[in-house]
């Protein structure tokens, strides 16, 4: 293979993905334009899934890393970039999940631009998907661009980790760090955690043009998938109950704060707000009634100051 393409680490986490792990990963080692090295952590599977990993890993550029401990999908995808993340061979890396399709020209299309941007500072690509579902192409995921400010991605997750490409710089950057509370990798994941940092540290791409198949079948955990009336009472119940993530944005800003101190100021000033609100009434009040918050999250202003008040933040 040419030494003179950009070489892009692709990070695969697997977990009993026997049924479309071939198809992702013939995709990922068509890719055009680069140089793929293939690093795979099986998160103790119980199927077939390693016996075809080791097919490909064994002959290919990469390494599986089991060690038969399940940590969970936002645990073990960070375990694979704090393992890769000086590695002197990467440019780039990319997350894939264990279910897609991927275009040839998906880590192409991320590194030219990532390129056209500079490459300067922690950098991270993301892009739009196609949904694929009973074998057919239903269209593009998402028909606006998805923001990538830090208040809308202090609400929720709206990219998804399998589009990320990013720089050595940015993977230096969370590697580098102390390891965050792991509620945050258990509740908010691996991706919106790189998401976050890349925003309060760098900067963000996203690609509206699609350049890979998004899976949608009954055994999708995250991502697009059917709600049950059983979750939907589970969330209600959040409410009314005080589980270990109803302060997951409050325990997000405050690793925030906590990991990265050089970070910008005004986007420190945002975290402060969330981090601190809970210390006195004073301060609930400054995140309840904070106007960019209320004009920029991902929910309703009244909904979002009912949680402020109600510690759910």
């Amino acid at each position: 293979m040419d030494r003179q393409l950009p070489t892009v680490s692709v990070l695969l986490s697997t977990h009993n993905g026997s049924k479309y792990i071939r198809e992702q990963i013939d995709s990922i080692l068509k890719q055009r334009d680069v140089r793929v090295r293939l690093f795979v952590r099986d998160d103790s599977s119980s199927d077939d899934t390693v016996t075809i990993l080791k097919e490909y890993v064994s002959e290919e550029d990469g390494s599986l890393l089991r060690n038969g401990e399940q940590v969970g999908p936002g645990e073990s995808f960070m375990r694979l970039v704090y393992a890769h993340a000086d590695d002197p061979d990467t440019e780039y890396y990319a997350f894939a999940d264990q279910d897609d399709i991927w275009e040839e020209d998906k880590l192409a299309a991320a590194v030219r631009l990532l390129e056209a941007q500079g490459n300067q500072g922690p950098l991270l690509y993301s892009s739009n998907q196609f949904l694929y579902e009973d074998g057919e192409n239903k269209g593009k995921r998402y028909t606006e661009k998805q923001r990538t400010d830090l208040i809308s991605h202090m609400t929720r997750n709206t990219v998804s980790g399998c589009t990320f490409v990013f720089n050595k710089e940015l993977a230096r950057t969370v590697a580098g760090a102390e390891r965050p509370d792991p509620r945050i990798l258990r509740y908010r994941l691996h991706d919106a955690w790189l998401m976050l940092v890349a925003i309060l540290c760098g900067d963000v791409i996203y690609d509206e043009e699609p350049h890979m198949l998004y899976r949608i079948h009954e055994e999708n955990t995250v991502g697009v998938k059917e709600v049950s009336g059983k979750e939907k009472l589970g969330k209600l119940g959040r409410f009314f109950s005080k589980r270990d993530d109803a302060n997951i944005r409050m325990i997000t800003a405050q690793e925030l704060l906590r990991l990265f101190p050089d970070a910008d100021e005004e986007k420190r000033k945002i975290l402060r707000l969330y981090a601190n609100y809970q210390n006195c009434f004073s301060d609930k009040k400054k995140l309840a009634f904070n106007r960019e918050i209320r004009e920029n999250c991902l929910e309703r202003p009244v909904i979002f100051t009912l949680k402020v008040f109600l510690n759910f933040v």
